[in-house]
């Protein structure tokens, strides 16, 4: 069972009941200390910061802190917030028990929990946590300018990080984050990107060794899978370019998380990635998969790999859909239409032509008249 919140002291005090609930309150519940306030309740409340900072409610709705053995949340008069300053000093009307720093390590920010109190002061903007954000970020858009400057132009204000602590911006590229992007002009290549769509390729070797038994020694084994797809989608041939060029490190670690597992359990195992390469559509050489062939790999390419699981795949849903229509076939053949639930002739209608179905239903007409029903027998008890 958890602590009971404060909200719930409260309301007990007073005379409520488990089994009430309250205005503004989700029904008791153990599992939360208790009632808790609804979304909308806490949309409604107006919170202060120790130094007297307005807090809309609306920043609370979204969980709750804890720490250090207490939940900061508003059933307990104490949800938090970031410390809008980023101060890097410590502030004499910060709870002791949220005095401790968090860095936070894209940015190098000097995070501060603040704890804010219930307060009977209408939200403004004007004095509040919002109004002082938005100057923290104003700010950040008039370093920028100079910022921006002094690289020429080159730098992406989309991944530059911003320290609010120490006011600075830190230029940051990588290509990969701009797989997704809707920009048409990327300012750290300084060119427009290319209209045509591709994607990355690469190869993946992997060895390992196979056990041997008895005479027979350990055998090493190597297998080069071609034309792996690094994108879930078609991108631009500039950004694919760019990951080649810049972000192949990336790229690696990226792709060789996928077998973290297989190299824990097997320490034998080596996997590489190889010919990393931009292009609208992958192409075969046939005489480099010859040349592998005759050293001993194993060669597979991944486009044959993904044909063949589409046709497997493609087989089940063929059985399966076969095996719906026998079925929905025996159901015609053993029951008179009448008979048949809704769900059954929705079934029959979805998988059978109206022509079989009247197929099927003279079929089981002719069957009934070619065998008529036996008669009763006559029973004495």
């Amino acid at each position: 069972m958890k602590v009971i919140n404060e909200l719930t002291r409260r309301l007990l005090a007073e005379g409520c009941r488990p089994e009430d609930t309250p205005p503004g309150t989700c029904p008791y519940a153990d599992y939360y200390g208790g009632w808790t306030y609804t979304g909308q309740a806490i949309k409604d409340m107006v919170w202060e910061t120790p130094c007297g900072l307005l807090v809309d409610g609306s920043h609370f709705v979204n969980g709750y802190l804890s720490f250090n053995g207490v939940d900061w949340r508003p059933e307990n008069g104490n949800p938090v917030v970031p410390c809008p300053h980023f101060l890097p000093e410590h502030c004499s009307l910060r709870d002791p028990l949220l005095c401790m720093e968090r860095l936070d390590c894209h940015s190098d920010d000097v995070v501060f929990q603040c704890a804010c109190h219930q307060t009977d002061r209408p939200y403004t903007y004007e004095g509040s946590v919002d109004e002082i954000e938005d100057q923290v970020w104003k700010e950040a858009a008039e370093i920028w300018k100079p910022f921006r400057a002094s690289h020429h132009g080159r730098v992406c204000r989309y991944q530059s990080p911003y320290g609010r602590t120490a006011k600075t911006w830190r230029a940051f590229y990588d290509p990969m984050n701009c797989v997704q992007s809707p920009c048409t002009y990327c300012d750290v290549l300084a060119k427009e990107l290319d209209q045509r769509k591709g994607n990355v390729f690469y190869d993946l070797r992997k060895s390992w060794t196979v056990k041997g038994a008895g005479l027979f020694p350990d055998q090493r084994k190597t297998m080069v899978e071609k034309g792996c797809k690094l994108l879930g989608s078609p991108t631009s041939l500039t950004i694919c370019e760019a990951i080649v060029k810049y972000g192949r490190r990336r790229v690696e670690e990226h792709i060789l998380q996928n077998f973290h597992t297989s190299m824990f359990f097997d320490k034998t195992l080596v996997v590489e990635v190889l010919n990393l390469r931009a292009a609208r559509m992958d192409t075969r050489d046939i005489l480099q998969d010859l040349r592998d062939v005759a050293n001993g790999f194993e060669v597979i390419h991944a486009a044959d790999k993904l044909k063949a699981a589409m046709a497997q795949k493609r087989a089940r849903r063929e059985a399966a859909k076969a095996q719906r229509v026998r079925k929905a076939e025996r159901m015609l053949q053993s029951h008179d239409w009448k008979d048949l639930d809704d769900i059954w002739k929705y079934r029959v209608e979805k998988l059978l032509d109206e022509d079989r179905i009247e197929e099927l239903i003279q079929q089981r007409n002719a069957a009934k008249a070619a065998c008529p029903p036996e008669e009763a027998q006559i029973r004495l008890f």
